[in-house]
């Protein structure tokens, strides 16, 4: 198997997977070629040592970087080595003819951007029990720092008997998880005329057995338009009651400035909502510090919100001007140093949260379903609102166990199996 180093999100990682598929089949089982899938939405910087680290273990071996291949990026790998080849990320069903290229000498450039669906595509799963299944590629907007419009276009949506079809055949094959992943999961069918809703419920009636649905990403103006369709979903046991909203500030002022389209009260609402409908409901967000124009009080504003929606997890990102973005263009750029500051105050903060979060749910009962290998000997078991749990035994992945929750940290549940 050729060498496959990926980055980023969900919808990377299954392109990772898709990629491994297809050399396979398609007959490439040595490491003769480095592809390094790579992402590029917080900056270049790890794109950029991910590429320098494997030249430097692999000075001979023939490179193709694909992913979130921006022209900054290309650029800068260029620089590092001219005979680097490219490959965009809608480049994905051509990459056995691209390998083939680069074994027998020659530098490809392959950076068409026509969009194709990305589902019935051969893979090899990294996790055995999980299955990404991407949904749409693109989104509906245009934030102000933001590089994925440039990347991946406007949003294409997959058609829903293809992703019935791949949910359906990925449960047979034993997963247990099936993640819905696109760069904004909460926009899925709004230029096909269905919603992200409408797509879980045909999933639901269609496909038997044990499994979970995970929901990915979604900008919270979308999920507000059919919210009460959603919580219809979320009433069925086969959905994680988890959802992540992206709001990336508590400040009205800097989300206008990062045309982000919704507002503080939105995000309320909605966390409102779900709180309100389910009991255990899990909330994840996002937030940037140190954007353009944020002051001291627009900082306040976000350290305020991710106290009063207490989110099961919050990614939190020091903006980075991305070259071609508006955001690189404005005024008022606030210092590195600032920044540094005001992450890791967000983090103090997000961290306090989780864990008083976690510790309510001390004593409780939780049924699990071990997904992954945890730290320290551990195995780690996603509840029904897909808190990670970790427990110690002679578990394996895919197995579900009851549990008693004994003591919580920021980023788990501690417990036990109950006999």
């Amino acid at each position: 198997m050729s060498l496959i180093i990926s980055q980023g999100c969900s919808a990377n990682l299954s392109e990772s997977e898709q990629i491994a598929g297809l050399l396979s089949k398609n007959g490439y089982d040595s490491e003769n070629v480095i592809v390094l899938n790579l992402c590029t939405v917080k900056g270049d910087s790890s794109a950029l040592k991910a590429v320098r680290n494997a030249k430097e273990n692999h000075p001979s071996t023939p490179m193709l970087v694909t992913g979130c291949t921006t022209p900054e990026l290309i650029a800068s790998l260029k620089k590092i080595d001219p005979k680097i080849s490219i490959a965009s990320t809608h480049a994905l069903e051509r990459i056995p003819e691209i390998i083939k290229k680069i074994i027998a000498g020659e530098t490809v450039f392959d950076l068409q951007k026509e969009h194709s669906p990305k589902l019935g595509i051969p893979k090899i799963r990294k996790n055995p029990i999980v299955g990404i299944v991407s949904i749409a590629e693109g989104c509906m907007d245009a934030c102000s720092f933001c590089s994925t419009r440039m990347v991946k276009g406007r949003l294409q949506s997959y058609a829903p008997e293809q992703i019935v079809n791949e949910t359906k055949t990925l449960i047979e094959n034993g997963c247990k998880e099936i993640w819905l992943t696109a760069q904004d999961a909460a926009c899925y069918g709004f230029d096909i005329g269905v919603d992200l809703a409408e797509l879980v419920m045909q999933i639901l009636k269609k496909t038997k057995g044990d499994y979970r649905i995970r929901m990915g990403m979604g900008n919270p103006r979308h999920t507000l338009s059919y919210a009460e369709k959603l919580a219809e979903v979320y009433r069925d046991e086969r959905v994680f009651k988890f959802l992540h909203l992206p709001v990336q500030s508590g400040s009205d002022k800097i989300l206008q400035a990062m045309k982000r389209k919704h507002s503080v009260s939105d995000y309320k609402k909605l966390v409102d909502f779900f709180y309100t409908e389910f009991s255990n409901f899990a909330i994840s967000t996002d937030i940037i510090v140190g954007f353009p124009e944020e002051t001291e009080e627009d900082f306040e504003k976000s350290l305020d919100l991710i106290k009063w929606s207490k989110p099961t997890g919050c990614n939190r990102t020091r903006f980075v001007p991305r070259k071609g973005t508006l955001a690189a263009k404005l005024q008022n750029q606030i210092p590195s140093l600032e920044k540094y500051r005001r992450s890791a105050e967000l983090t103090k903060v997000f961290t306090e949260v989780a864990l008083q979060n976690n510790l309510k749910y001390v004593g409780t009962e939780q049924s699990i379903l071990i997904d992954e290998i945890g730290k320290r000997n551990s195995l780690i078991g996603r509840a029904n609102n897909y808190k990670p749990v970790a427990v110690h035994g002679n578990y394996k992945i895919g197995d579900r166990i009851n549990v008693k929750v004994n003591d919580a940290e920021a980023f788990a549940l501690i417990a036990e199996e109950i006999i």
